[in-house]
Formats: structure tokens, C-alpha cells, sequence
């Protein structure tokens, strides 16, 4: 598959993510979607199910949204006594202006797209969420460096403040990218049969404190 099957993409309605998505897909139709479209309250209802709902099943659809860099996620205190902490990874630096392909997603969250009071007549089915994402469609026509081979992205509930459960599942498993605008459009996206090719732009405010 190539970046020339990607024929809508669905754009956080953020400048640098704007600016971002038209240089990896100048080609396609941009859909413009505020934060509260790719945050669903209930099943079945916001924009992000309508749009995704009228794609033709097995189609690849572009989705580029900010996500938040914590290469210190994988950093540990110095243990104290004579045991041992489990080994984590390094911190490491992202490069400046570096778009982040998505290749997988863990949910940190306790809620989804998919929580909650279904229509009537709708089945009740979860997704498989294996194969959602093709970050070798992610491709940039000169401008920022893109990680092709994918990084693993932690949802969350809001990436500028991370709660202690999702801090310390950040360290756990070693992560060092969140969101809390893909994972949504991932389970909607599957939910219809489709795949994406996702690609997170880091934000310059990506240092906080939990």
C-alpha cells in the first residue's frame, strides 16, 4: 500500500498538525476536526463516527493529531538497598521537527468511543484492533523527518496532564509518546473496517510535571 491510496485525512485543527498533514498527504481531502470530535462522549454520535461510517470498508484513511514526546518516560530512580530495580529504557531525545508514524496504540484510558448506551438494532461487538496501522503510508514530501517504521502511542485522558496510573504505566512499559486524539479515531476506524495511517506531531510544550 502507498500514500497515494490515503484519499481522506482526518486533521486535528491545530496549526502545526494543519500545516504537517498537507505536506504528508497534499493530494487528499482534509477534514478538519476540533479536539471534541475526537474525544466521542457515546456511541454512534460526533462527527468522527458519521465520516468514518461513510468510508468504503477495507479503505486506508489518513488521521494526523498533536501527541506529546516524555522521552524521560523510561527513567527510574536509582533503587535503594541491595535489590535491583527491573531494567527500563534510556531516555532518548526526538529530534526537532520529527513527525512520529504510528504503528500500534496501548489504551490507558478507562473509557472509549465505544462506552456506553448503544442504539437500538446496533449490535454490541468490539473491534480487533491488529493491522489498524499502516505507517509505511505515512510518507513526507521533503520538510520533517518521519519515523517510518512506527512508534507505539499511549492514549490517554488528557496528554498535557498525565494521571498517576498512566505516568506509571508510561515507565512500566517503557513509552515515550501519548496522545489524547488517537486512539478514539483508531477504534472507530476499525469498528468500520478500515485502517489508517496515523502520524502524531509532537508539541513544543511536551515537558510536564504529574
Amino acid at each position: 500500500m502507498t500514500g497515494a491510496a490515503v484519499a481522506l485525512v482526518l486533521t486535528a485543527d491545530e496549526p502545526a498538525v494543519r500545516g504537517a498533514a498537507k505536506h504528508l498527504f497534499p493530494a487528499a481531502e482534509h477534514v478538519l476536526l476540533p479536539r471534541q470530535d475526537l474525544r466521542l462522549a457515546a456511541p454512534f454520535a460526533g462527527r468522527l463516527f458519521t465520516i468514518l461510517c461513510a468510508q468504503r470498508k477495507g479503505g486506508c484513511v489518513g488521521l494526523v493529531v498533536p501527541v506529546v514526546w516524555r522521552g524521560d518516560a523510561g527513567a527510574g530512580d536509582a533503587p535503594c538497598g541491595g535489590s535491583a530495580a527491573p531494567a527500563r529504557p534510556a531516555p532518548v531525545a526526538l529530534p526537532a521537527s520529527t513527525l512520529l508514524a504510528v504503528s500500534d496504540h496501548v489504551n490507558l484510558e478507562l473509557r472509549g468511543p465505544l462506552t456506553g448506551r448503544w442504539p437500538a438494532g446496533v449490535p454490541r461487538a468490539f473491534p480487533p484492533l491488529t493491522g489498524i496501522y499502516q505507517p509505511a503510508d505515512v510518507r513526507a514530501l521533503g520538510g520533517a523527518r518521519v519515523y517510518s517504521s512506527g512508534v507505539v502511542v499511549a492514549g490517554v485522558a488528557d496528554a498535557g496532564r498525565l494521571t498517576p496510573f498512566e505516568a506509571g504505566a508510561l515507565r512500566e512499559a517503557g513509552l515515550f509518546v501519548v496522545s489524547d486524539s488517537l486512539v478514539p479515531a483508531a477504534i472507530v476506524a476499525a469498528f468500520y473496517g478500515l485502517t489508517l495511517a496515523a502520524c502524531g506531531v509532537p508539541r513544543a510544550d511536551d515537558h510536564h510535571e504529574e
